[in-house]
């Protein structure tokens, strides 16, 4: 397949909405989503409003994006590297996945979406979602897992534990290893499973 070559312009549109994108990702982390408007993020990236009504719907474009990133990093790395093993160490393997991605983030910029005016986390069938959802489907077919609960309720026990625990590491400025803290709390929560 030939790839298209892209114009001077469409590059320049690229680059100006990773600007803004980026631009806004940083007075996310500094400040939080709901400090910050869409004049400031324009103001800092040097743009004008127009601008950035041309790559962005709303401010609230800028945090879909952010959990869009988060769901195809675990719809096509994370979903790739989960085929070995049993779905207990599949589990294990997928929330370490998400603690790492937590603390790739960095602390500030996670303690701005931990906030119950981000209703993104209950947003269901999400990819990331998907991808924990038929693993459990494939333990409880091959007898691995023998919970009552259906996969999706597996789904969001699970999440709503690992979450807590991402929270608890912001209330305390990251000051232990996230990934150890779940990957215990994960092995315990799957023997109930």
């Amino acid at each position: 397949m030939v790839e298209k070559k892209l114009t001077k312009r469409q590059i320049q549109a690229q680059e100006t909405h990773d600007k803004i994108y980026a631009i806004a990702i940083n007075l996310i982390e500094k400040k939080g989503f709901e400090n910050i408007t869409v004049a400031e993020i324009c103001e800092a990236a040097h743009v004008s409003v127009g601008s950035f009504y041309n790559y962005f719907k709303s401010k609230h474009e800028i945090l879909d994006r952010i959990f869009k990133l988060a769901d195809d990093y675990f719809s096509t790395v994370v979903s790739n590297n989960l085929s070995e093993g049993t779905s207990q160490d599949k589990i294990a393997k997928f929330f370490n996945y998400y603690a790492e991605y937590n603390i790739d983030r960095g602390i500030d910029f996670v303690k701005q979406l931990y906030t119950g005016k981000n209703n993104l986390f209950a947003t269901k069938g999400r990819p990331m979602q998907v991808v924990l959802q038929s693993i459990i489907e494939d333990g409880k077919k091959h007898g691995e897992l023998s919970t009552d609960m259906t996969a999706e309720e597996v789904v969001k026990f699970l999440f709503i534990a690992v979450r807590g625990i991402v929270y608890d590491w912001c209330l305390h400025d990251g000051s232990y290893d996230l990934v150890q803290y779940i990957n215990n709390y994960v092995h315990r929560l799957i023997k109930l499973l």
